[in-house]
């Protein structure tokens, strides 16, 4: 986490709204793809991520480490979105490189609607490890802190996330440009 952040966490902790407001900006998208990935519904992950918000306010105090603010709101996230997806009666799982990145950094705009079609077609287990890892830019150790598992079980799932993607997205790249 880069030094501006780490001083916007101290500052909230200390009960600045304007620093966590900032932090919360910052992180908006990403909490909201998180949770839409987790629950596959607008109105449901609207609510786990206000709820995670709020949580996370609540809970800043507690949190020890400024740089891990990322990693420790997702994890928090994914504590709300399984509560949101009790409460609606489902059971949400959270069990949980070369084309993701591509598509993530190169404005090719049919590339990007191809990977997206890939994505949307997998689990939502395995489209939230790839989102984290290649949209957001989470580590490999901010992941396995937010998910509560081990580095190398992070890098496992990763490995077989991306071989299920790249089968998916070759799979549709034969059918969309008829090779």
């Amino acid at each position: 986490m880069e030094q501006r952040a780490e001083r916007l966490v101290r500052r909230a902790r200390n009960g600045d709204t304007e620093a966590f407001t900032q932090l919360i900006l910052r992180n908006e998208e990403m909490l909201s793809r998180v949770a839409l990935s987790l629950l596959h519904n607008m109105e449901d992950a609207a609510d786990a991520v206000q709820d995670a918000i709020l949580a996370a306010w609540q809970a800043l105090p507690s949190l020890r480490e400024p740089r891990y603010f990322r990693t420790w709101l997702v994890r928090i996230l994914i504590r709300c979105c399984s509560q949101v997806g009790a409460s609606q009666g489902r059971h949400v799982h959270f069990q949980l490189e070369e084309t993701l990145t591509a598509a993530v950094e190169t404005p090719d705009w049919d590339e990007a609607l191809d990977v997206q079609a890939a994505l949307d077609t997998m689990k939502p287990e395995d489209k939230m490890l790839l989102g984290l890892f290649y949209r957001d830019r989470l580590s490999v150790r901010e992941i396995a802190k937010a998910l509560d598992v081990s580095e190398s079980c992070v890098k496992q799932r990763l490995s077989r996330s991306r071989k299920r993607f790249r089968v998916i997205f070759s799979e549709k790249e034969g059918l969309i440009h008829g090779k």
